[in-house]
């Protein structure tokens, strides 16, 4: 009898540690899984913030190097200047250098930021040929127009998969403008527009812009056969002191001269 009942406890004994090591095993394994998942979590984290940093942090400088067409005319109160008769560049050029600051860390939607563009540099170069209008032939005299300023304004940006990127801006330019003609320099302060959009890849961007803008030369003298060939002094709203037949050669106090400018760049975005 007292064989059975030992067997017995044997068996409840043993039965009783099967189970606490099953118990045990299993909070083993739960702790594993638990370990697994803040494992992947963390590394799904750092995932994304490198893969965010490489699209935006890294990529929020840029220096666009421009092919510029530009377009200069007088701007007179009254009088409108035919398109086709604006002075027309022959040869153009820009370098724009800056940054996007991001207003916001997380993108809206995933693929959306809005950014303020400010441009340390924006330098702007065009030539003119002066048409002689007595031959009918380009004159070997030439207007060369440079202008530097730095440019401010608001910008959106669309990260709609991976490292693609389309944005757009409006940006004002604060500036000084120059005119070289005839050995002699004229120069003033002019304040540009600028409205844009690019397409971004990574390193690469490649964009289209228009510029805008008005200034003030003191003292310069415009020949306005030159700019628009005949003119008609019934076509002018204001006072002006029109040339003889002999002097074509109209001297304002100040020459106000509008810019247009058409701007194809590639960026480096980095």
């Amino acid at each position: 009898m007292k064989k059975l009942l030992l067997f017995a406890l044997a068996l409840c004994m043993g039965g009783g540690l099967d189970a606490s090591a099953q118990e045990v095993s299993q909070q083993k394994i739960d702790s594993l899984n638990r370990a697994l998942d803040e494992i992947s979590t963390r590394l799904q984290q750092t995932e994304t913030f490198e893969i965010n940093r490489a699209i935006w942090k890294n990529r929020s400088r840029y220096f666009n190097l421009s092919y510029v067409k530009q377009t200069l005319s007088p701007d007179i109160k009254g009088w409108e200047v035919p398109e086709d008769s604006e002075l027309k560049s022959d040869i153009g050029a820009a370098l724009v250098w800056g940054k996007t600051y991001y207003l916001h860390r997380k993108p809206l939607a995933r693929m959306i930021k809005f950014g303020l563009d400010w441009s340390w540099m924006d330098l702007n170069y065009a030539r003119y040929k002066l048409a002689d209008f007595e031959t009918g032939e380009d004159a070997s005299q030439k207007a060369h127009q440079l202008e530097y300023g730095m440019q401010i304004g608001p910008s959106v940006t669309i990260n709609p998969i991976h490292h693609l990127k389309v944005s757009a801006y409006f940006r004002v330019t604060p500036s000084y403008s120059m005119i070289y003609r005839n050995e002699d320099l004229y120069h003033h302060y002019a304040t540009f527009c600028n409205t844009g959009f690019a397409v971004a890849w990574k390193v690469l961007s490649v964009g289209c812009e228009w510029r805008w803008g008005k200034a003030n030369y003191n003292g310069l003298s415009v020949n306005l056969d030159d700019l628009i060939g005949d003119f008609d002094d019934s076509g002018f709203d204001g006072d002006l002191d029109i040339p003889s037949a002999d002097d074509v050669l109209v001297s304002l106090e100040k020459m106000k001269l509008k810019t247009k400018s058409v701007r194809i760049y590639l960026s480096f975005r980095f």
